[in-house]
């Protein structure tokens, strides 16, 4: 959670958009808990037979009202979220060319041209995810999950509802756990990337004098070499990323397999009906994302925290070389010392051409001293 605070400085630039996006996110997640409820209802209305055409109508005219809210409500969390996320990459990456014009040659030795490309594409994109993805994760699986578990409470049953979300808490240590490893994984992941671009850039540019010297096999070789280690250290971030998926779903596979024989037995003993039963695991399927949201939310703010360090550790470097502030060019004692002329024949164009050579003595100037500059001024009669 970290790169939150990091990240502050942002928010609190944009507070008032992103308070949009979350007040988007709890409208969307308050009417989300409307349709399995008026499903639940259908399903006790025809079950005891007791269904009317008029009743029908109206419960149909409220899911497609809450339809149409949805619909408003989410492209308001979007554009505020996602706006914002878009806007802070945009933000980071002007300063990253800022700061690139103002670095001097040493700066450009010590960072290849390949590094600082990775610097400028992927690490500002994990950041953009965090700023992104990253809200909406952590904030959507707080608000989503507790409106949809407060509804599993106090609408349908809450004996059921504790025993259904036991597994529940393993996710939230089975995603600490493994977003640690994602950490390392994915910065190893981003240094690779570096050193592939700064072999193509290296490749591309000597390319004449790797003919030269006949180097372009063993220059071939050592490519697919690199490229060969990029794949293998990607593959172990993504064997690490799919991990996610496969224990978040049988995680929620136990807890359908215990709704399912709990809730079956509150059934058959009439503690609730079987539109309750129905509305439940309609929630119960709602709780699917956010904690989906939480494994994901824990790879995202790792990947964008490392991407973050290494772009603020950039961004620290210092130029040896400072400029004076108020450096203009002072022209004091502008001297003339001499002027001479040459004269020559174009003979294809059959006119005289005269050069003028005029010599200056600059005896100050802010950054440097030039003692003496020459100027030519070539005409034609």
């Amino acid at each position: 959670m970290s790169i939150f605070i990091k990240l502050g400085w942002y928010f609190k630039r944009e507070w008032k958009t992103y308070l949009i996006g979350v007040f988007g996110l709890i409208l969307t997640a308050l009417l989300a808990i409307i349709p399995p409820r008026i499903i639940g209802v259908l399903v006790d209305a025809i079950h005891n037979g007791k269904l009317a055409a008029d009743n029908l109508l109206v419960l149909l005219i409220v899911l497609a009202v809450v339809a149409f809210a949805q619909y408003g409500s989410r492209y308001m969390w979007r554009t505020a979220i996602w706006g914002e996320a878009a806007k802070l990459e945009k933000v980071l990456r002007n300063r990253l060319f800022w700061h690139y014009t103002q670095m001097d040659q040493a700066f450009f030795q010590k960072y290849r041209t390949g590094d600082l490309m990775a610097h400028a594409t992927n690490d500002l994109s994990a950041i953009q995810r965090v700023a992104g993805g990253g809200i909406l994760q952590f904030a959507d699986s707080m608000i989503t999950g507790g409106t949809t578990l407060i509804a599993m409470v106090s609408l349908i049953d809450w004996r059921l509802t504790i025993i259904a979300i036991v597994p529940f808490p393993l996710l939230a240590v089975m995603a600490r756990y493994m977003g640690s490893k994602i950490h390392i994984a994915f910065r190893d992941s981003q240094a690779a990337f570096s050193r592939l671009n700064n072999k193509a850039e290296e490749s591309i540019t000597g390319i004449k004098v790797i003919k030269g010297l006949g180097q372009q096999k063993e220059d071939m070789a050592d490519f697919d070499n690199q490229v060969a280690r990029t794949i293998d250290i990607n593959r172990r971030v993504n064997r690490l990323d799919s991990l996610f998926d496969p224990m978040t779903t049988m995680i929620i596979s136990l807890s359908y397999v215990i709704t399912i024989v709990y809730g079956g037995y509150l059934v058959t003993t009439g503690q609730i009906t079987i539109g309750s039963l129905v509305s439940f695991v309609s929630y119960l399927a709602m709780m699917i994302w956010p904690m989906f949201a939480v494994g994901m939310l824990f790879n995202t703010l790792e990947r964008g925290n490392a991407s973050y360090d290494r772009v603020m550790d950039l961004l620290r470097q210092k130029s040896t070389v400072i400029d004076d502030p108020n450096g203009l060019i002072e022209r004091q004692k502008v001297k003339l010392i001499t002027m001479s002329s040459s004269l020559l024949i174009r003979e294809m164009l059959d006119r005289r051409c005269k050069t003028l050579t005029f010599k200056f003595l600059l005896e100050r100037r802010s950054a440097w001293l030039v003692k003496s500059v020459q100027v030519r001024v070539p005409f034609c009669v």
